[in-house]
């Protein structure tokens, strides 16, 4: 790069960062922050354009040139989970003797224990994924340019810089030690704006989210009318499959998965480009979370406490009222007490003597096909 253009591009990190400092700013003072900001660092490391900033960050229109991002947003998770949905289905048709092992459950008991066929699953899981688009294109817009993609990141960082000296200041109890165009100051805003702010976003939304869906799962599990007409059908899968995930009552569909995503995105400011990873990154969990395997090079699984064998408790008829937090965390299971490992089922099944109870009765064992077997789920009393 010459030094004609180096000379425009210091001018803009120069100006951006000269503005947010003051309302009404003298000459003065502006070549003083010019000249300290200058010789702190140099601005393609502290005030970064789009030409270096992180990796994940598109400085363009359009996520997909195709469609618009708030079309995209409701088309990424519509592709992700059957994406998803086809690979592990492929794993089961492979049969591969080497993941036996990481099966939760034996081939057949989807067969004999699934009181639904896979085709009517499909059908609702498609439904529910209609609905799912309308209330997203009818919730999102697109981020408007000046705010999203081609928003003035010089000037954001430097806002971020004022505000973090301010705070520095105030706790080492300083009066002008510390400046906004300090280099531990510059870098620290830095990474706060393109990092630490996004990070915290993310994970707010995740405990949004999981709070949102934590307080309806139980819910419909406490209320009788809503677990026999509404919940009870996503409980016709005794072993959960990948493509299940989402096999629901409209109802429930509407009110847990796709209002409780919105919820999140908008209690936590995501932008609509944050949404699209929000989205997609939930749907992935929620479909793994039903994959039937435990894998343990999968990372969702090793990441998280709240993975396939965690929610698999939950289908079994002796943990119905247990592990009702999805799809991010355990924690409110914790805090309430519902959390039921895989020991304690072992061990809440050992204690029934008598077979033909409601709780371990001949419905459990049923071997008929789904097809002749499309009844309620079963409720454990």
């Amino acid at each position: 790069m010459n030094s004609t253009s180096n000379s425009t591009i210091s001018a803009y990190w120069v100006s951006s960062l000269a503005s947010s400092f003051a309302p009404t700013p003298s000459a003065g003072s502006l070549a003083a922050i010019a000249t300290d900001l200058l010789s702190a660092s140099s601005p393609s490391s502290t005030y970064p354009t789009p030409s270096n900033a992180p990796f994940y960050h598109l400085h363009r229109e359009r996520v997909c040139s195709l469609v618009s991002d708030s079309v995209a947003a409701v088309a990424v998770p519509f592709l992700i989970y059957w994406a998803m949905s086809g690979l592990f289905m492929l794993i089961d048709a492979l049969d591969l003797r080497s993941l036996d092992r990481y099966r939760i459950h034996e081939p057949d008991e989807a067969k004999t224990k699934n009181r639904v066929g896979k085709v009517q699953v499909i059908r609702a899981v498609l439904v529910q994924q209609a609905l799912q688009t309308a209330l997203g294109l009818y919730w999102l817009d697109d981020d408007e340019p000046t705010h999203g993609p081609f928003r003035d990141h010089a000037s954001a960082i430097a806002t971020y810089a004022t505000r973090l000296a301010r705070v520095v200041r105030f706790l080492l109890m300083s009066s002008s030690s510390i400046k906004p165009t300090s280099p531990i100051i510059a870098d620290s805003a830095h990474w706060l704006y393109w990092w630490g702010v996004p990070m915290a976003q993310f994970i707010c939304a995740a405990f949004v989210l999981d709070g949102w869906q934590y307080g309806w799962h139980r819910y419909f599990h406490v209320n009788k009318f809503l677990y026999r007409h509404v919940h009870s059908i996503h409980h016709r899968l005794y072993v959960p499959y990948a493509f299940g995930a989402l096999y629901n009552h409209p109802l429930e569909g509407f009110v847990l998965d796709s209002l409780g995503a919105l919820i999140a995105e908008k209690a936590v400011g995501l932008s609509t480009r944050q949404a699209i990873f929000f989205f997609a990154l939930s749907t992935a969990k929620t479909v793994d979370d039903h994959c039937g395997y435990s894998l343990p090079f999968d990372p969702f699984q090793r990441l998280f406490a709240n993975n396939a064998d965690y929610h698999d408790l939950h289908h079994q008829i002796a943990g119905l009222k247990y592990n009702f937090s999805q799809p991010y965390f355990i924690h409110f299971d914790r805090v309430f007490g519902t959390r039921m490992t895989r020991d304690q089922l072992e061990a809440k099944k050992k204690r029934r003597v008598h077979p033909e109870s409601k709780v371990n009765g001949p419905k459990e064992l049923d071997a008929r096909p789904s097809s002749e077997r499309n009844g309620m789920a079963l409720k454990e009393e």
